[in-house]
C-alpha cells in the first residue's frame, strides 16, 4: 500500500500536448549513485522495469530522532522498483509533460524530485506524486531550485507496476547548445541573423569571419565576398556540467555568385489551326520566370507547356523575365503560323456497280486518300461512299477535301418463282425488281398462257439508271394420275367401312370418308374418290356402300338391393343375347358390388344392339358404437351409434340419453341405414374406483434454506404428480417420499395428486419459510496481545453473519492485517513481528444471511 505524505510546491494537471518521439537515452540508473545524466530531457523514455531493485537510505531526524528525513522517509508513498536520474537547474522552477502508456496493472508511476549529498543524509523533496496511465500527459512541477545545482528525479512503478513513460521538457532543466538557423545560402554581401539556445544562456562566438560581436544570444554574420561555405561556432561551456559535449553548436552558411542569362525557344514553327506550342527557358537556378505572349497569354512556369496560339497565319513572339536574386533578364521566341493548303478532290461520280473509277487531289504537292484509294489510279468501288482526300503543302501543312462516289447497285430482277401445272393449266410470268422487263420463247411479261411442256424462261430486267439484271424461271408440266375407288361394300348400321383409293398418292372422299380410315355410315350411298398424285395433279372414282339396319334391345328396367341378395336380368328386341360380367339371360345371380352389365342383341341379318342396366348394391351400414370407455363409479354416461339412421341397443339402453353403468359390460347396437340395410357393433363400459389421496410431512416451518420431507400416504392410485408450490413439479410412479430445500422466505402450498389412470385424488399441505434476522456485530476497542491468553486476539462478533471482510490500518494509512472470515482475528503482528503499541484504525464489511450488507469503521487500542 502507499502513503500520500506532503507536497511542496507541487502541481499535477492533465493537459492536450502532442507525445514527443523518444530520442536515443540511456536507461534511467538503477541506484541513485547511479543516476544517469540527463542532456536532453525533451523526449526521454524509460521503463519502471520490474528487474530495477529498490535502492533508499533512512535518515533520522527531529525530536529525539523519531523522524526520517532520508529517502524512505520522504518519498509519498512505499519504494518497489525505484530508477533515478539527475540533471542541473537552468532557473528557479522546473516544468515538464510526462505521459504514462503500456500499464501492466493500471496503477502507474510515482515521481519524486529531490536533492542529496552524495546520495545519502537528508534529503530535501521539491515534488512527489503518483501519474495514473492517461492518453494526454500530465505536467510535472516543482519549485525553489538553485540554478547551476544538480538535482535527482526518482522514477517508481505504483505498487510495483511495470509501464512505459515519456518526457518532454518545458522549462528549468539545462539543455544542449544549439543554432538557429543551422544552415544558409545567401548571394555575395548579404548577411545572416544567427541565434543561440540552451546551455546556461550566456554564450560565446568565435570572432571571426566577419561577426557583429562574440557575446550575446544573437549575432549577425556577413561572410566575405568571395562564394564558398563558411562556419560560425558558439559556446556555453558552463551550460550544464554533466553533459560536457552538448556545449558547442556550429552553423554552415553558404555564399552563392548571384546574376542571370537567360534564353527563350520554342518547339517550332505550327499550321494554321494547330491549338498549342511548347516553349522554353534555360535553366538559373533559385530564379523565377514571367512569360508574356499573344492574346494576354502569362505564365510563372520555366518551361509552359500547351500554350494556345492565334490560328491566323503570321509570325508570334513570345517574350520571358527571370528574376535571380534582385537580377532581371529577358529573351523572346518567335513562332510561324503556317497557312494550310487548298486541297480538292474533284466532282462528286456515279457508276453502276461492277464499273471502275479514278480520284485525283489537286491544290497540294502530296495526296493521300482513305478507303485504300490511290491518286490517279482506277478502282471499282464496292458500294456508295465518301472519300477523303488529305494534301501536304511544302511547309508539311495539310488540309482536306472530299468527294462521294455513288455506286447504282444492278436491279435484282426476279422472274418469279419456279411453277409446276398440271396438263392443260395455264401460267402467267411477270418479272419484278426493274422498271422494263423482256422474256424470252415469246412470252409477254404478265400475259398468261398455256404450256405443253417443262421449259426454263429467261427475263432481262432494265431500272432508271440504264443499269441491267436478268433471272431465270422453270415451268413443269405433270400428266393427269388413273384414280380407283375400289369394289362396293355391304354392311350393318353402326358398322365401320374403310374406304381406299388407289393410282395416286392421296385421296379426299365426299360424304366424309376419309382414305384408309374406318368409318361409320349412316345410310346406303354412293362415294366418289378424288386422287391426288405427288405432283398435286388430280382425277376421281367412285364406290356403291349398302347399311342394313340393327335391332333394338332392352336391356330392362335398373335395379337396386342390398349386399348378399339375388337378381335376374332379361333381355327383348333381338333373336339371341350375351351378357357381360358371365351373366345368363334370364338366370339369377348374387351381385357383389354395384355394377353395370351390358346385353348384345343378334338379328336375323346377323346386325346387333347393345343396351345396359345398372344393378345398384347398397352395402350394409358401417354401424360404429363409439370407443371403449373407462369411468370412475357413479359417473353417468352417455352411447350413441353412428354410421346408420336408427338404432336399437341391448341392456336397456336408449340410444344418445345418459345412464348410470353400476358395473363393467359390453353394450351392442344395431344400426338401420335409409336403405333398409343394417349392421351390428360393441362397446365395453369399464366401472373404475377412485383412488386416495394423503399427505404429510416432517416440518411445516423454519428458515431458509428449509430442507422438507414429505411422505405420501396413498394408496388405489398408479401415479402420482407432487407440485411443492415454488415452481417445482415432480411425476413418480411409487408412493417414495419426496425432499425439498425451500430457499426463500414465503408461504408455500403442496399439492399431492394421486391417480389411477382414469380417476383422481389430491391432498394439500402448507409450509411456512420465515426470513433471518438483520446481520449483528459487536466490536471492542481494546486488546493486549501479550500472551496471557486474556484478550490477546481482536476479532468482530458477529450474529447472523455469513461473510465478513476485516482490515487493519495503522495511522499512516498502512495495511497491517486483513482478513475474511467470520471466525477470523487479528494477533497484533505484521509479518511476524509484533506491532507498536497505539491507536489503529478498522474497517469492515459483513453480508448477512440474509443478504443485507452491513459496512462499518472505528479505532482499536493495542496495549502488551
Amino acid at each position: 500500500m502507499k502513503k500520500i505524505l506532503f507536497m511542496l510546491a507541487v502541481l499535477l494537471s492533465s493537459v492536450g500536448y502532442a507525445q514527443p518521439p523518444c530520442g536515443t537515452n540511456p536507461a534511467a540508473g538503477n541506484t541513485c549513485a547511479l543516476a544517469t545524466p540527463i542532456c536532453e530531457l525533451n523526449g526521454y523514455c524509460g521503463n519502471t522495469s520490474s528487474a530495477y531493485t529498490v535502492n533508499t537510505w533512512s535518515q533520522s531526524c527531529g525530536f529525539l530522532g523519531l523522524f526520517d528525513c532520508g529517502l524512505t522517509g520522504e518519498f509519498c508513498g512505499s519504494i518497489e522498483n525505484n530508477s533515478f536520474l539527475k540533471f542541473v537547474a537552468s532557473s528557479t522552477s522546473i516544468s515538464f509533460n510526462v505521459w504514462v502508456f503500456n500499464s501492466t496493472y493500471g496503477d502507474g508511476i510515482q515521481i519524486m524530485i529531490f536533492s542529496a549529498n552524495n546520495c545519502s543524509g537528508t534529503v530535501t523533496s521539491y515534488y512527489c506524486s503518483q501519474l495514473a496511465p492517461s492518453a494526454n500527459s500530465q505536467t510535472v512541477s516543482a519549485s525553489g531550485l538553485t540554478p547551476g545545482n544538480t538535482y535527482y528525479i526518482m522514477i517508481d512503478g505504483f505498487a510495483g507496476d511495470v509501464c512505459d513513460y515519456t518526457f518532454a521538457a518545458n522549462t528549468g532543466v539545462a539543455i544542449p547548445v544549439d543554432i538557429s538557423p543551422v544552415n544558409s545560402s545567401i548571394c555575395v554581401g548579404e548577411s545572416v541573423s544567427l541565434t543561440a539556445s540552451g546551455g546556461n544562456g550566456t554564450y560565446t562566438w568565435t570572432a571571426s569571419p566577419n561577426l557583429s560581436g562574440t557575446t550575446g544570444t544573437t549575432v549577425t554574420a556577413t561572410p566575405p565576398s568571395t562564394p564558398g561555405t563558411y562556419t560560425y561556432t558558439v559556446n556555453s561551456a558552463t551550460g550544464n556540467p554533466l553533459c560536457p559535449s552538448s556545449t558547442t553548436a556550429t552553423a554552415t552558411i553558404v555564399v552563392n555568385p548571384c546574376g542571370c542569362t537567360v534564353t527563350a525557344s520554342n518547339s517550332g514553327a505550327v499550321c494554321a489551326g494547330t491549338s498549342t506550342v511548347n516553349l522554353f527557358a534555360t535553366t538559373i537556378a533559385n530564379a523565377t520566370y514571367s512569360w508574356t505572349g499573344p492574346n494576354g497569354f502569362t505564365s510563372n512556369v520555366q518551361n509552359p507547356t500547351a500554350v494556345p496560339i492565334p490560328s491566323t497565319p503570321g509570325t508570334y513572339t513570345f517574350e520571358v523575365t527571370v528574376t535571380d536574386n534582385g537580377s532581371v533578364c529577358t529573351s523572346t521566341t518567335t513562332v510561324t503560323v503556317n497557312a494550310l493548303p487548298a486541297v480538292s478532290g474533284g466532282n462528286n461520280q456515279a457508276v453502276c456497280q461492277g464499273t471502275s473509277v479514278t480520284l485525283s487531289g489537286s491544290g497540294a504537292q502530296n495526296y493521300s486518300w482513305d478507303n485504300s484509294v490511290t491518286d490517279g489510279v482506277s478502282f471499282i468501288p464496292a458500294s456508295t461512299q465518301t472519300y477523303t482526300v488529305t494534301g501536304t503543302d511544302a511547309n508539311g501543312c495539310q488540309n482536306t477535301a472530299q468527294v462521294v462516289v455513288t455506286v447504282n447497285s444492278l436491279p435484282t430482277v426476279s422472274a418469279g418463282i419456279d411453277q409446276s401445272v398440271c396438263l392443260g393449266d395455264v401460267v402467267t410470268l411477270a418479272g419484278s425488281g426493274a422498271q422494263n422487263y423482256s422474256w424470252d420463247n415469246s412470252v409477254n411479261n404478265g400475259t398468261s398462257f398455256t404450256p405443253g411442256l417443262t421449259q426454263t424462261y429467261t427475263v432481262t430486267g432494265t431500272d432508271a439508271n440504264g443499269c441491267q439484271g436478268t433471272d431465270q424461271v422453270t415451268v413443269t408440266v405433270y400428266p393427269l394420275p388413273v384414280v380407283e375407288a375400289g369394289l362396293p361394300q355391304t354392311v350393318c348400321a353402326g358398322t365401320s367401312v374403310t374406304l381406299s383409293g388407289s393410282g395416286a398418292q392421296t385421296y379426299a372422299w365426299n360424304n366424309g370418308g376419309v382414305d384408309n380410315v374406318p368409318f361409320t355410315p349412316l345410310a346406303t350411298g354412293i362415294y366418289i374418290c378424288t386422287g391426288t398424285d405427288a405432283n398435286g395433279c388430280q382425277n376421281t372414282d367412285q364406290v356403291l356402300v349398302t347399311v342394313n339396319p340393327a335391332p333394338v334391345v332392352n336391356a330392362g328396367a335398373d335395379q337396386a338391393l342390398c349386399q348378399g341378395a339375388s337378381v335376374t336380368l332379361t333381355a327383348s328386341g333381338a333373336q339371341s343375347y350375351t351378357w357381360t360380367n358371365g351373366v345368363v339371360n334370364g338366370v339369377s345371380f348374387v351381385p357383389g358390388t354395384t355394377q353395370t352389365y351390358t346385353v348384345t342383341g343378334t338379328s336375323l341379318t346377323g346386325c346387333q344392339g347393345t343396351d345396359q342396366v345398372v344393378v345398384t348394391v347398397n352395402p350394409l351400414p358401417n354401424v360404429n358404437a363409439g370407443a371403449d370407455q373407462s369411468l370412475c363409479f357413479g359417473t353417468t354416461v352417455t352411447l350413441s351409434g353412428s354410421g346408420a339412421q336408427t338404432y336399437t341397443w341391448t341392456n336397456g339402453v336408449t340410444n344418445g340419453v345418459s345412464f348410470v353403468p353400476s358395473s363393467t359390460q359390453t353394450y351392442t347396437v344395431t344400426g338401420v341405414d335409409a336403405n333398409g340395410c343394417q349392421n351390428t357393433d360393441q362397446v365395453i363400459v369399464t366401472v373404475v374406483p377412485y383412488p386416495v389421496s394423503s399427505l404429510s410431512s416432517d416440518v411445516t416451518t423454519g428458515n431458509p434454506v428449509l430442507t422438507v420431507n414429505f411422505e405420501n400416504n396413498s394408496g388405489t392410485a398408479g401415479s402420482y404428480h407432487w407440485d411443492f408450490g415454488n415452481g417445482l413439479e415432480y411425476d413418480a410412479q411409487t408412493t417414495a417420499g419426496q425432499q425439498v430445500a425451500y430457499s426463500n422466505p414465503g408461504e408455500y402450498i403442496v399439492v399431492l395428486t394421486a391417480m389411477n389412470g382414469v380417476c383422481t385424488d389430491t391432498d394439500t399441505l402448507k409450509i411456512e419459510v420465515l426470513p433471518f434476522a438483520d446481520p449483528e456485530v459487536i466490536v471492542p476497542n481494546i486488546f493486549t496481545p501479550n500472551g496471557d491468553h486474556n484478550n490477546d486476539t481482536f476479532f468482530i462478533t458477529a450474529d447472523n453473519v455469513k461473510s465478513m471482510r476485516v482490515t487493519i490500518l495503522n495511522r499512516w494509512g498502512e495495511k497491517m492485517h486483513q482478513y475474511d472470515d467470520v471466525q477470523g482475528f487479528w494477533d497484533g503482528t505484521v509479518n511476524g513481528n509484533q506491532a507498536s503499541e497505539g491507536v489503529y484504525f478498522f474497517q469492515y464489511e459483513a453480508e448477512g444471511i440474509n443478504g443485507t450488507i452491513l459496512k462499518g469503521q472505528g479505532n482499536i487500542q493495542l496495549i502488551r
